[in-house]
């Protein structure tokens, strides 16, 4: 069974990091693992038509690959975060090493002119340093799993849309394993969005 909605124990456990803006009437839709060429194309012109604003955080490899696309990001007025240099665990590498990958993400952030907003621990996994360490980090309260093909796009919308409230921050992926999924719950839950009234901002 996939878990869509962040269990509440969690954040409470980890009260330091920001888990949602509960205090907030927008919805916080944010996209991991870009920039990808074709697929943050898609997602921007799809957040264009809404007139919606998101954060990308990003794997600092493909934004040193792709500057024309973060400039694309930032001139639209979406917000970017570090997502490590290579898309780093941290359950499978020292502290220091980890840190080390974080600092060359914002390096290639610095020289591309990124001011990042903070920083979203790939897939999710925290570390007892890496909480002591860090103030700046950006989880979630909603997870799309539109990277799991085990899921269909129905159920994922099925799942995901009653969970669309004020301060909820949502994770979608503008990867190549995304896509398949994204392609379609992206447009349903901007209309859905729309439809409520519920205005969708950066972090």
């Amino acid at each position: 069974m996939f878990i869509h909605q962040i269990p509440s124990f969690i954040p409470a456990l980890f009260p330091r990091f920001t888990w949602s803006k509960a205090a907030d009437r927008q919805i916080y839709l944010t996209f991991d693992d870009g920039p990808t060429p074709e697929i943050t194309d898609f997602v921007l012109e799809c957040l264009a038509e809404y007139n919606a604003k998101a954060t990308f955080f990003c794997i600092g490899k493909n934004a040193q690959a792709h500057p024309a696309l973060i400039q694309r990001i930032q001139d639209a007025g979406h917000s970017i975060g570090n997502h490590t240099m290579h898309h780093s665990n941290a359950w499978k590498m020292d502290y220091a090493s980890y840190e080390s990958d974080c600092q060359q993400c914002e390096a290639i952030f610095s020289a591309l002119n990124i001011q990042s907003i903070g920083f979203r621990p790939p897939y999710g996994r925290i570390t007892r340093n890496l909480y002591q360490n860090r103030t700046d980090v950006f989880m979630w309260s909603v997870l799309t799993g539109d990277y799991n093909a085990q899921l269909s796009t129905d159920k994922i919308l099925h799942s995901v849309l009653p969970l669309l409230k004020p301060g909820a921050i949502v994770v979608m992926h503008d990867s190549v394993k995304a896509f398949p999924h994204l392609r379609s719950i992206l447009p349903a839950i901007l209309a859905h969005c729309q439809l409520l009234n519920l205005p969708l901002s950066a972090l």
